[in-house]
């Protein structure tokens, strides 16, 4: 990816999570140059200091940093990477809304369910006439883990990942502006409806939190999320939560695989059920379970993505009964009312972008 001057452009990554370290150091040390932002100072206090983010896993090495900021102004391109969970895009809408042009690329990694057209109607709100190329791809590219106040471990990247544009027409132009080092991982597709009803997050996600409360809250108790936390009992329940995703994709004409399809081509592994495909993903091994109940697997995975289904399941006569049931359940364990905060989109909104 290179700008007009023939230089590789600089890649503004937006969030310093677990993706976005990740994301950074494999850019940085694919000879992209990079641009850091987060909210929080404390976050990213060691890379302000240092300038550099230490890779491990797959990816190996100390990334240089071009520059790290909490001020937007400080650290905007015109090609961002949105890391942030998906319940601070409408926040990072309206800091990027002084900033984009129509030729500014925006990408939500991933957008979850409907990211895209949220981060849109933000930006509309916040009075952008001409919206910028605005993306968003089905998942994380990384599997990761953020180790240390400036490091971060790649375990895999995902083959395959689903990206599409809320203007069809835009996807050439943000695939020829992809880096070269993540290209080979994206595969453009035609809908946001297909990358947002593709989100497999909503699914592993919520509902093995919720069954492994007592084993999240107990102290000194550590345990692997997916090799402890999904037990056969729970890989069926999240089979039938995926067969309501499917079955409401289906209904508005965005036919999506399965959840079990999907990690056999992700990851390349094979099982009888949903169950062994899990504990034959060996980028699965290593992932720890939350530290408590209060993680973005709720807090963003409930309302981004279990409400929107649902209330598109009602738009056109599906029914989600299990999608239901965990929707109640982590309303009333959280205290919360997710589907008054979640994303929910009627189907004439919804078409204005399909």
């Amino acid at each position: 990816m290179k700008s007009d001057n023939g230089h590789p452009q600089t890649v503004f990554v937006c969030g310093a999570g677990h993706q976005g370290f990740s994301m950074a150091a494999h850019l940085s040390l694919n000879g992209v140059p990079v641009n850091l932002w987060n909210r929080t100072q404390k976050n990213i206090q060691e890379i302000l200091d240092t300038n550099t983010i230490h890779c491990s896993g797959i990816v190996n090495g100390d990334a240089k940093i071009k520059k790290a900021s909490t001020s937007v102004a400080d650290v905007f391109t015109d090609f961002v990477m949105v890391t942030t969970p998906s319940s601070a895009h409408k926040d990072v809408a309206k800091q990027l809304a002084p900033f984009v042009s129509p030729d500014t690329v925006v990408i939500l990694n991933p957008g979850r369910t409907f990211g895209a057209i949220e981060f849109a109607e933000e930006l509309k709100k916040q009075g952008v006439a001409r919206l910028p190329h605005i993306a968003e791809t089905q998942t994380i590219v990384y599997t990761c883990r953020k180790s240390g106040p400036d490091s971060t471990v790649i375990l895999a990247l995902k083959n395959d990942v689903e990206i599409a544009a809320i203007r069809g027409s835009d996807m050439d132009y943000i695939m020829d502006r992809l880096p070269d080092c993540l290209k080979p991982y994206f595969k453009a597709v035609d809908s946001v409806g297909r990358t947002s009803l593709s989100n497999v997050g909503m699914v592993l996600h919520c509902a093995p939190v919720l069954m492994n409360i007592g084993w999240i809250e107990t102290p000194k108790v550590d345990f692997k999320y997916y090799y402890d936390g999904i037990s056969p009992s729970v890989a069926h329940l999240l089979e039938k939560i995926d067969a309501e995703r499917q079955a409401v994709a289906e209904a508005g004409g965005f036919p999506v695989e399965s959840l079990k399809r999907w990690l056999e081509r992700t990851y390349s592994v094979r099982g009888d059920n949903l169950f062994e495909c899990i504990r034959n993903n060996e980028a699965y091994k290593e992932i720890d379970a939350p530290p408590t109940v209060q993680t973005r697997y709720i807090f963003e995975d409930v309302p981004n993505g279990l409400v929107p289904v649902e209330a598109m399941g009602r738009e056109y006569g599906v029914p989600t009964p299990v999608i239901t049931t965990i929707i109640d359940l982590a309303c009333a364990v959280m205290d919360a009312d997710y589907r008054e905060s979640g994303r929910r989109f009627s189907s004439s909104q919804l078409k204005e972008y399909f």
